[in-house]
Parts: C-alpha cells; structure tokens; sequence
C-alpha cells in the first residue's frame, strides 16, 4: 500500500513570502502616512509600525536560520546572518512594547 507523500514546492513558499513581505510593507507604509498626516491623532499607531517591522525581519530571518539547520554543509555566514536579522526583530519588538507602554498609558 502505498501512502501519498505530499511535495513541497520551494517556489510556491518563496511566493507565499514574498506576498507576505509586500502585505506587511504596504502596511507600514499605510500607517507611516497616517502617522505623518496628524501625528497628535494617529500616536497609537506607532507601536503598530514597529510591529509589523519586526515581523518583517523575523520572516526574513528565519527561512535563513531553517536552511542551515536542514543542511549543516553550508556556510556559517547564512547563519549569522539569520540570527543577527533575529536579534534586529528583538529590538523591534521591544520597542513596540515599550511604545505602546508609553502611549496608551
């Protein structure tokens, strides 16, 4: 018997993260101008562009830290990279956090 084995398409994942880093750049973007626009009234959004920031680096992050672990014959550069791209998310994330703490207290 035999059982169906599910194939994964590496340029379907590409589009899927490509699309992912457009949809999130369009919204830093959206929320950069609004920012701009009327700063008093749109302050809230701050902690939201640093978000999305983040999660922009994050996703590109870590498919790079992935494929160093999947095959450990490649070069020790793309996992630096990786975590050094990791870490830059961190600080976006904490300043996020630390933006939201001021402005909606």
């Amino acid at each position: 018997m035999r059982t169906k084995r599910k194939s994964r398409n590496p340029h379907m994942a590409g589009l899927l993260l490509d699309l992912t880093h457009v949809v999130l750049c369009v919204g830093v973007v959206v929320f950069a101008v609004l920012i701009f626009l009327n700063p008093d009234q749109h302050r809230r959004f701050f902690p939201m562009v640093f978000i999305l920031a983040a999660l922009m680096q994050f996703l590109h992050g870590v498919p790079k830290v992935t494929a160093y672990h999947r095959s450990h014959n490649m070069d020790k550069s793309l996992l630096v990279a990786g975590i050094g791209i990791c870490i830059l998310g961190v600080i976006l994330a904490l300043l996020a956090a630390g933006s939201a703490i001021t402005i909606w207290r």
